[in-house]
């Protein structure tokens, strides 16, 4: 066995965590490290990957048929102050702070759909747009002929 520490050839290894990492290395080396203890190496050896789901060849835009409005910050700062509400009331109403709610009107700040969906009921406002699908058009694709290789030789 060899140690990932030093790379010598030694009959057994310790496990150690150097510098955050758990490695086996040659007792010469585990004195850079810390033992770890069997309680750690167990758990550490539970942890299962996460587990990734394949392609189903499902459309994820299928449902995305609205999107926000360029001029989102205006129309939430027009309808705030039309209805006489502060930016501290406006954020209070929908569950943010102040400054996320004054970000949002200076469009330095994205709100989640979930977010722009209150604040269109708090405001009485219209964020979202529809979007028209997009069609992608495919090519004819013809094979090669004698007369497209005399083309190129010319």
């Amino acid at each position: 066995m060899r140690c990932e520490l030093c790379g010598n050839d030694v009959g057994y290894l310790k496990p150690v965590l150097i510098e955050g990492t758990e490695m086996q290395v040659c007792p010469a080396c585990a004195s850079y490290g810390t033992p770890v203890t069997k309680k750690k190496r167990g758990a550490a050896r539970t942890m299962t990957p996460p587990k990734i789901e394949p392609y189903s060849g499902k459309d994820v835009f299928k449902d995305m048929d609205k999107e926000l409005v360029d001029n989102y910050g205006a129309r939430i700062r027009e309808a705030r102050e039309r209805q006489g509400m502060s930016r501290e009331e406006l954020g209070a109403r929908i569950g943010e702070k102040t400054t996320a709610v004054a970000k949002m009107e200076n469009q330095e700040l994205r709100p989640s759909d979930k977010k722009a969906r209150q604040l269109e009921k708090t405001l009485h406002i219209t964020l979202f747009q529809s979007v028209e699908p997009a069609t992608v058009k495919k090519r004819q694709v013809r094979g090669l002929t004698i007369g497209d290789l005399l083309k190129n030789n010319d």
